[in-house]
């Protein structure tokens, strides 16, 4: 064997990545801000907010400009710290 490994699929075959609609990606992010605002204490299960924070909100922000991103990530960062407050005070 030469040590070359045959191309199984050309640069034409390979799956292109899905196009994200910027639209739909603040969509998603301004519910999950409005469902944490108009809440009294979290509103979902403590897994749930870490899976959230951990793996669905980066994924989303990562999708939008650095600008954008950040200024989501502070609102998301006012909104936990208030809620963290009241479960605290409870």
């Amino acid at each position: 064997m030469d040590g070359s490994q045959p191309i199984l699929f050309s640069e034409e075959e390979l799956p292109q990545r899905p196009a994200y609609d910027p639209q739909d990606v603040r969509g998603k992010l301004q519910a999950f801000l409005d469902k944490m605002r108009a809440a009294a204490s979290w509103p979902w299960k403590c897994s749930t907010v870490s899976h959230y924070r951990e793996a669905v909100w980066p994924s989303l922000l990562g999708k939008l400009s650095e600008d954008e991103a950040a200024r989501f990530r502070s609102e998301f960062e006012a909104e936990a710290a208030r809620l963290n407050a009241v479960d605290l005070a409870a």
